[in-house]
C-alpha cells in the first residue's frame, strides 16, 4: 500500500488548529528592545531664578552667559532636600520634611564664590582682549590647536587678521609677510614638541620677539636700499641711528629717542637697538670687513685698496657684525658654508654634520680672529657674494605665498590684488610673474608688463629695475635718512713764536 505524503504545511502562530505554542524569549533584536525613557529635567520657576541670580551677585540680563551656574546652584539645593522659596524679595531654604526655613546655605555661599571668581575672569578677558598683542596670541591658539598637518595651520585670512593686529601693511611692506608666516608655523611644532595639554593661549607665541624680529628685518631692509649701508637719525639728520620705534617705525639716535619718547603715548612704544659699523677709512660707508690685525673696520673697496700688497695681505679678518643662523635665526652664526652659501650656528652645523653628503663641506669660522688665512687670501669676494645673496633672500618683495586648502592642495595668494590662483605641486619656489594671467599667454604676458617699479624689479629679466625705485623701498625710505655729507677734516696749524 502506497503511503501518501501529506504535503508539508509551516506552522505559524496565527494558525487557530495548532495548539499554543511556548512564548519565544525576547530575540536580541533593537525592535525587541525598550525604548529609554525621557529624562525629565526638573523645572524652577522664573522668580527663583531671578531671586537666585542676585542671591549670587549675577543678572540674568546682564550675564547670559552665567545661567547655567543659577540653576546648578539650585539642583545643588535640591539634593540636599531643600526648596527654594521667595518671600518678600528675599529667598529661603526650606528644609523638605521639616519646612524648617534658613536664611543661609553653604551650597550658595560655594556657588557665590565661584560667580565671583567667573566674573573678575571674564573682565580680566575683556581688558586682554584690548590687547592686540593678546589677540594675536588667541587667534594662533585657535588655528594651531586640533590641527595635524602644519599646511592648514596658516591662511590668507588669518596672516591678513595678524597683519592688522602688528601694524604690518602687506602693500608696504612685503617683505615682513613671510617672518610672520613662518613664526605662526613654528608655534604648531612648539605645540607638537611641547604637547597639546601643556599648550595656552600666553605660551602658544611670543609676539614681543616676534615684533623685535619684523624691526630688525625692517632696519635691514633700510641698510639694503641705503647707498652707504648706513642710516642716520630722522631728527638731527646728521647723527647714525642706535634704535628704531616699534610705533612709528623710524630710527632715532640716543639723544633723539629720548627727546622724542620721554612724553605722551610714545613712553609705552619700545624700542629696539641695532648697531652699525662704520669703515674706518672713508667714514660714509658701512664696514664689511673686520681686520683683526690692525683692529679696523674697513667697507670691500677700502679694504682691497689697502690691503692689495705688503705684509696686509696676510692680515687676519673676520665679519664686524654680528650674523644670525639661517635655520635657527634665534642662533647667532659661527659659521659659513661654501657649498651651499649658508650663514649656520653651532646648533645648525651638527644637525648637518648628521647627513653623510654634508659631512665634506667646507666650513670657515666668522667671529673667531684666528681661523685660517687662506679663506681671505683666496675667497674674500666668495664670502662677500654668499652675504650678499643671503641679504637678497631674506627680503623678498614678491607678494605672492604659497598655501594649502582643505584639500592640501597649494595655491598662491597676492596679498596686494588678492588674487588666488592654483599652484603646481612640482613648482612651490617660482611665484607667478607679474601681470601674469594664464600660464598658456606667457609670452603675450611678459610684453605688456609694465616695465617700471615693483613690476620690473621683480620680473628678474636682464637689465632688471633699481631696488630703490619699488614703492617698498619708498616706503621705508621716509622712516631713515641716507644722504649725509662727508666729514670735513680741518688742520690747524700752531702758532709761530
Amino acid at each position: 500500500m502506497a503511503s501518501t505524503l501529506k504535503p508539508k504545511v509551516q506552522r505559524t502562530y496565527s494558525d487557530p488548529d495548532l495548539p499554543e505554542l511556548l512564548p519565544l524569549p525576547v530575540r536580541p533584536s533593537s525592535s525587541y528592545e525598550p525604548r529609554p525613557h525621557a529624562k525629565e529635567h526638573p523645572q524652577f520657576t522664573h522668580e527663583a531664578v531671578e531671586a537666585m541670580g542676585k542671591k549670587l551677585g549675577l543678572d540674568v540680563e546682564e550675564h547670559p552667559d552665567f545661567r547655567w551656574l543659577i540653576r546648578d546652584c539650585l539642583l545643588a539645593l535640591r539634593d540636599e532636600n531643600y526648596m527654594v522659596r521667595v518671600r518678600d524679595g528675599d529667598v529661603e531654604y526650606v528644609y523638605k520634611y521639616s519646612d524648617k526655613a534658613r536664611a543661609n546655605h553653604p551650597v550658595v555661599d560655594a556657588h557665590r564664590k565661584m560667580a565671583e571668581l567667573l566674573l573678575s575672569v571674564q573682565e580680566s578677558l575683556k581688558m586682554k582682549h584690548l590687547d592686540p598683542h593678546y589677540r594675536v596670541k588667541h587667534l594662533v591658539y585657535l588655528a594651531i590647536m586640533g590641527e595635524k598637518d602644519v599646511r592648514r595651520v596658516t591662511n590668507e585670512r588669518l596672516l591678513e587678521e595678524v597683519m592688522d593686529l602688528l601694524d604690518v601693511n602687506p602693500l608696504d611692506e612685503p617683505y615682513l609677510v613671510p617672518r610672520i608666516k613662518v613664526a605662526l608655523e613654528d608655534a604648531y611644532f612648539r605645540m607638537k614638541e611641547i604637547g597639546g595639554a601643556n599648550l595656552t593661549i600666553d605660551n602658544c607665541l611670543d609676539v614681543e620677539s616676534l615684533i623685535i624680529n619684523l624691526e630688525l628685518d625692517r632696519v635691514g631692509f633700510l641698510k639694503k636700499i641705503s647707498p652707504s649701508g648706513l642710516l642716520y637719525c630722522v631728527e638731527n639728520q646728521t647723527q647714525l641711528a642706535d634704535v628704531i620705534s616699534t610705533g612709528s617705525h623710524d630710527v632715532f639716535c640716543y639723544s633723539a629717542a629720548v627727546e622724542t619718547h620721554s612724553t605722551g603715548k610714545r613712553q609705552d612704544m619700545p624700542l629696539v637697538f641695532f648697531e652699525q659699523v662704520v669703515c674706518a677709512e672713508c667714514e660714509v660707508k658701512s664696514a664689511d670687513i673686520r681686520d683683526q690685525d690692525d683692529m679696523e673696520n674697513y667697507c670691500y673697496d677700502c679694504f682691497k685698496a689697502t690691503h692689495a700688497r705688503g705684509k696686509r695681505q696676510r692680515h687676519c679678518v673676520s665679519l664686524p657684525y654680528r650674523t644670525f643662523c639661517a635655520q635657527y635665526p634665534e642662533c647667532e652664526a659661527s659659521y659659513i658654508c661654501f657649498e651651499t652659501g649658508e650663514v649656520l650656528s653651532t646648533k645648525a652645523v651638527a644637525r648637518m654634520r648628521k647627513s653623510a653628503a654634508r659631512q665634506n663641506f667646507t666650513l670657515f669660522g666668522l667671529r673667531k680672529a684666528a681661523y685660517s688665512k687662506k679663506l681671505f687670501a683666496n675667497n674674500l669676494d666668495r664670502l662677500m657674494s654668499i652675504l650678499q645673496n643671503h641679504i637678497d633672500r631674506q627680503y623678498p618683495l614678491s607678494p605672492w605665498f604659497i598655501f594649502y586648502d582643505k584639500a592640501l592642495a597649494p595655491y598662491w595668494y597676492n596679498f596686494q590684488t588678492h588674487e588666488r590662483k592654483m599652484a603646481d605641486p612640482n613648482n612651490l619656489i617660482n611665484p607667478p610673474k607679474p601681470g601674469q594671467e594664464n600660464e598658456d599667454d606667457d609670452e603675450e604676458q611678459e610684453e605688456e608688463v609694465e616695465k617700471e617699479g615693483d613690476q620690473q624689479y621683480l620680473s628678474n629679466a636682464a637689465g632688471a629695475g633699481n631696488l630703490r625705485d619699488t614703492h617698498a623701498a619708498r616706503f621705508a625710505a621716509q622712516g631713515a635718512v641716507f644722504d649725509v655729507p662727508p666729514p670735513v677734516h680741518v688742520k690747524f696749524a700752531l702758532p709761530m713764536k
